[in-house]
């Protein structure tokens, strides 16, 4: 019966710390306000806009910023196609309404926090497995000798 219990509370010891890793890696901060593409444009249009962040993601740009009355850490997003009628928008705005601080981040080209965590502990688990092999043989071969 120990022996059932003490397996149990190892597996769910595997189990939590399995779930706290995913909850680690997957806690962004989640934005204030999402916004549609038109609905963006309507209120950069209208000069409600403080501050700009341009993310380029494949096809987009993400956009994140401030509007005008947002405390420091609220923040709106936004997914705008990446074409030069977007751009054009976006520049006219920008240059009617005076937006304080534009921001164009560069290509993400960064590696994910999976790949990173992963890469890091394949190599690791295999010297476990390795050592735990060898081991085991030296466990096997004495218990083959003490046999003899």
């Amino acid at each position: 019966m120990k022996r059932i219990f003490r397996n149990k509370i190892f597996y769910l010891l595997i189990f939590l710390v399995i779930l706290g890793i995913v909850f680690i890696f997957n806690n962004d901060n989640e934005p204030t306000e999402e916004l549609t593409e038109d609905e963006f444009f309507t209120i950069l249009e209208d000069g409600k806009v403080t501050f700009l962040k341009l993310e380029p993601q494949k096809r987009v740009f993400e956009i994140s910023g401030q509007l005008k009355g947002y405390e420091k850490d609220q923040y709106f997003i936004a997914t705008v196609p990446n074409s030069e009628i977007s751009m054009n928008r976006m520049n006219n705005a920008a240059e009617e309404h005076n937006i304080e601080k534009i921001v164009v981040m560069p290509q993400d080209t960064e590696t994910s926090r999976w790949v990173t965590l992963f890469t890091t502990a394949i190599p690791i688990m295999i010297i476990f497995i390795l050592f735990s092999a060898i081991l085991l043989l030296v466990f096997v071969i004495k218990r083959m000798n003490h046999f003899k």
